[in-house]
């Protein structure tokens, strides 16, 4: 299916989308920190048939503006702009890591636009606030790596995912390979989110909500305990573990994952 690409202005910014343009219900995919739009390209394809699939690139990211001086809060503000601009009607959003913490955060502060939202895997919001000492090197060593990242060919990055990710479908690697050189270094200077506020804002969220967590021990950060606390905590939550995956659930688990969004959203276009 042909994706369409277009520039978009939200909060101030210029965002580059993907869409397919069918005009069946909108379903917006954010990605995750080093990632771009394209990255969920090889899963949303697979839900073209009944969605119209809306990629972006998020700010600093992909083809889309660059930013300095920016907040967490501020990607938020972006997705709601990004709605309004496509003038998009309870649109479905689907979000991983740092864009679904972005996804669950504009449906707090804009709780009557979303129809339903998919968390997959996000960090948990004390992970988000200012880090400690410990939180400080590993990041600075990301960031290292990022930038070393930048300056390898597609096929050299290609080639280490194929090597650090085994079990990654095929079609998953270019994009990746792709996002890593166009992203900019300005993402890891945004500030931050304390615990306290994010939760506050999660609170306020009353749509349909599916998060998604994995196994800790394969490195997915958000743990199943704390995602079935807040299920038994905001009512509209639903909380579905995938064993044997890590961070990446839907590249690690691809079958699994299709599974429960397809049903999650089957179940909210049914209510709607």
């Amino acid at each position: 299916m042909k994706l369409f690409e277009s520039d978009v202005s939200a909060n101030g910014i210029k965002l580059h989308i993907y869409r397919t343009n069918t005009g069946k219900p909108p379903l917006v995919f954010a990605h995750g920190m080093s990632d771009n739009g394209l990255c969920f390209w090889p899963f949303a394809e697979q839900l073209a048939g009944d969605y119209e699939i809306i990629l972006y690139d998020s700010r600093n990211h992909g083809r889309s503006d660059a930013a300095t001086d920016m907040t967490l809060i501020d990607r938020a503000h972006d997705l709601a702009g990004l709605v309004e601009a496509l003038e998009l009607q309870k649109p479905g959003l689907v979000g991983h890591s740092l864009g679904a913490v972005t996804v669950a955060l504009f449906a707090g502060l804009y709780p009557d636009v979303p129809g339903c939202i998919v968390l997959e895997d996000p960090p948990p919001f004390q992970e988000l606030a200012a880090p400690d000492a410990q939180a400080k090197v590993g990041r600075a060593m990301w960031r290292a790596s990022a930038a070393e990242n930048r300056q390898k060919s597609v096929e050299e990055l290609v080639e280490m995912n194929r090597e650090e990710c085994p079990t990654w479908p095929e079609a998953e690697r270019i994009p990746w390979a792709q996002s890593k050189q166009q992203f900019n270094l300005n993402a890891f200077d945004e500030e931050r989110i304390d615990a306290e506020t994010g939760d506050q804002i999660v609170s306020q969220i009353t749509c349909p909500a599916l998060i998604i967590t994995a196994d800790l021990d394969m490195h997915s950060i958000f743990p199943p305990q704390a995602a079935d606390e807040l299920a038994a905590r905001l009512p509209n939550f639903t909380h579905v573990n995938i064993p044997g995956a890590g961070h990446n659930i839907r590249r690690e688990q691809p079958r699994a994952y299709l599974t429960a969004v397809r049903e999650f959203l089957s179940t909210c276009t049914a209510n709607q």
